[in-house]
């Protein structure tokens, strides 16, 4: 069972973060040269409803695969690197449903020759990023 649930965990942090990689490296970068603005916009903004369903999903599994794990293995609440790891995870959860649900959609409401909101937008998925790199760092390093 141990092993199971580590599995499903990685797969749903997988699922999670290379999501959101594949965003911020393949699919901006390519509708950046989607000449018709209103096509750019509806692109990303498809491709963002689509990947918040999976990644909500990714999340709820790693919430309880981490709960369910932490049950079996309760010392791992005394541990400095899990402590952080947990604070971490509640900041990105905190960031991705700001970004998701409030940010995001407000600027994918707006006319696409405006651009500065949709770069601190951007921004912020991009600090989750490292958030998350992070969460998963700190994950590997109580695999001891």
């Amino acid at each position: 069972m141990d092993l199971f649930l580590r599995w499903l965990h990685v797969m749903a942090a997988v699922t999670w973060l290379g999501g959101m990689l594949f965003v911020a490296l393949v699919l901006l970068p390519v509708t950046r040269r989607v000449q018709d603005p209103h096509l750019r916009v509806h692109l990303i903004s498809q491709a963002g409803k689509r990947f918040r369903t999976v990644g909500w999903i990714a999340l709820g599994l790693l919430v309880a695969t981490g709960l369910a794990i932490l049950s079996r293995r309760p010392w791992l609440l005394r541990a400095p690197a899990f402590q952080m790891k947990a604070a971490l995870v509640v900041i990105a959860l905190g960031v991705s449903a700001l970004h998701d649900f409030v940010l995001g959609p407000r600027v994918g409401r707006l006319p696409p020759g405006v651009t500065a909101p949709r770069r601190r937008v951007s921004w912020l998925a991009r600090i989750n990023v490292l958030i998350v790199l992070t969460i998963v760092l700190l994950g590997l390093s109580l695999r001891g």
